[in-house]
């Protein structure tokens, strides 16, 4: 019987595929940040822009902060990261279009890459491209996941005629969780 052997980079980008993942689902913060983004009903195009936008937004720091080019101290970062979710819940709340959101969302993703990148400090040696790339794959695959479990319960919320108050409470829960965090990441 012949023997199959599996290349050890396999081992690595699963490994970091679900590392990537698991951050993201375990992430309560980018959770709440991704449910605000997408509990506003918009047209397929606008949420595949936002997406789009706050994954080349996240890619570029996570890979710059990787690679060791920019490092921003997570003191600054987590507490950012806690204010974009606030901002997004009071857009939410106070603005009827939303036409500009992939824009504000790119540069959130910005934030939020190097919040990812904080999370990688220290597991690489040697070439970090294939880990970095996984663990970027896995994010992602994570929040397609998590889109496509919340689209029908956003669709549902907008063919009812609660929508607004809907948005708006759930909006306030958020903003009220990005507050948290924010004042118990400024006390750290």
């Amino acid at each position: 019987m012949m023997e199959v052997s599996i290349p050890e980079w396999l081992f690595t980008v699963w490994d970091y595929i679900w590392y990537g993942m698991e951050h993201l689902f375990t992430g309560y913060d980018h959770l709440l940040f991704l449910l605000g983004l997408v509990i506003i009903r918009l047209k397929w195009r606008e949420y595949l822009n936002i997406i789009t936008s706050f994954t080349v937004g996240h890619s570029i720091t996570l890979a710059l902060a990787a690679l060791e080019i920019v490092k921003i101290n997570g003191a600054i970062i987590e507490p950012l990261i806690a204010l974009s979710i606030v901002f997004v819940a009071v857009e939410n709340m106070l603005r009827k279009q939303h036409k500009w959101r992939w824009l504000i969302t790119a540069f959130f993703g910005l934030i939020h890459g190097f919040g990812f990148a904080g999370v990688l400090e220290g597991r690489f040696s040697g070439n970090i491209a294939l880990p970095l790339l996984s663990f970027n794959i896995g994010i992602e695959l994570g929040q397609l996941t998590i889109f496509l479990v919340l689209l029908p319960i956003i669709h549902k919320i907008g063919q009812t005629r609660w929508n607004v108050q809907t948005v708006y409470g759930i909006s306030s829960l958020i903003g009220l969780f990005g507050i948290y965090w924010f004042l118990e990441r400024v006390q750290l």
